[in-house]
């Protein structure tokens, strides 16, 4: 008699049918066979697929490796930079990191090494995406088209953008004169300020900068008429480079805009995301808020707008 071929055939439902039809195996033996090919089949085919959706958590990474990883910016101030007089990395969000990290030391019961990772704004999300660092605080606006590729905090800021002119240039850019046309406008590259209020003056000549420095720099040699950024960095930078202020326009009073701004998580992460707003939400983050920024007694004074 042929034998038949099993092309196609998967042999582990062929053995499971056999017992009734080619081959009368004992029930026995056959649960022997079918154990085998399991065992074979998962040794030769790891479940890759189960590993990936078991992916260990931001928490668990931290608990394991002992180790938090934070991006901060060094040119964000008053948020995170380098103190110019000191060559030392300062500013509000760098504190709020330092406080996530305390408390997680208190959650976890355990020691947890503080490794704090300069970023930029073109790499920030992708680190983030590609869980390298667990968390980003700095400047960074919270919106919909970024909150698909990682999750955010609560805010812990809210600015708005606002254009920095010399005082004498003031009316070019009021728009019931109709000059907003004639004036150069200084914008950082891949932030909400090109998205946002570039719109507003479509005229203008804008003209992209590396940094709010270069822009301020640009502005005080005649070279643009205005920089476009939030107005809170654009006081910063200001601040930073000890300009005089009083010769310079924060202008419009109120921002075209509001911007919350959050620290970046990874996503799928509840518990990560919880622990973070947690923290900003406390009474120690308020008194560092407070140490920063209240208009009266704060390190740099400002009206926030939340």
């Amino acid at each position: 008699m042929k034998t038949k071929k099993m092309y196609g055939i998967n042999p582990l439902i062929f053995l499971m049918n056999s017992s009734s039809s080619l081959f009368p195996l004992s029930s026995s033996f056959l649960n022997q066979i079918i154990s085998y090919l399991i065992t074979i089949f998962l040794i030769s085919f790891p479940l890759a697929s189960l590993a990936e959706t078991a992916e260990e958590t931001v928490l668990e990474k931290i608990e394991k490796t002992g180790v938090l990883k934070a991006g901060v910016r060094s040119d964000a101030v008053p948020f995170s930079y380098i103190n110019n007089a000191t060559n030392q990395l300062e500013g509000y969000s760098v504190e709020l990191i330092k406080l996530i990290h305390q408390r997680l030391e208190q959650e976890l019961g355990k020691p947890i090494k503080l490794e704090l990772e300069e970023i930029s704004l073109d790499n920030r999300f992708q680190l983030i995406q590609d869980r390298k660092i667990d968390i980003v605080c700095a400047a960074t606006t919270i919106n919909n088209a970024r909150e698909k590729v990682v999750d955010f905090s609560i805010p812990f800021f809210t600015t708005g953008i606002q254009l920095l002119v010399k005082k004498t240039d003031a009316e070019k850019f009021d728009p019931m004169k109709g000059t907003a046309g004639k004036v150069s406008v200084g914008f950082l590259a891949g932030t909400t300020t090109e998205a946002e209020f570039r719109p507003i003056y479509p005229n203008a000549n804008w003209q992209p900068v590396s940094n709010r420095a270069e822009g301020i720099n640009l502005l005080n040699d005649g070279k643009i008429d205005a920089i476009a950024s939030d107005g809170i960095l654009l006081l910063g930078e200001v601040w930073q480079q000890n300009k005089n202020f009083s010769e310079l326009a924060l202008i419009p009073k109120i921002p075209f805009s509001f911007e919350n701004y959050g620290c970046i998580l990874p996503l799928q992460n509840p518990d990560w995301d919880k622990f973070v707003d947690t923290t900003i939400a406390s009474d120690e983050n308020n008194q560092l808020l407070h140490q920063w920024f209240d208009p009266k007694k704060g390190k740099f004074p400002y009206d926030n707008f939340r």
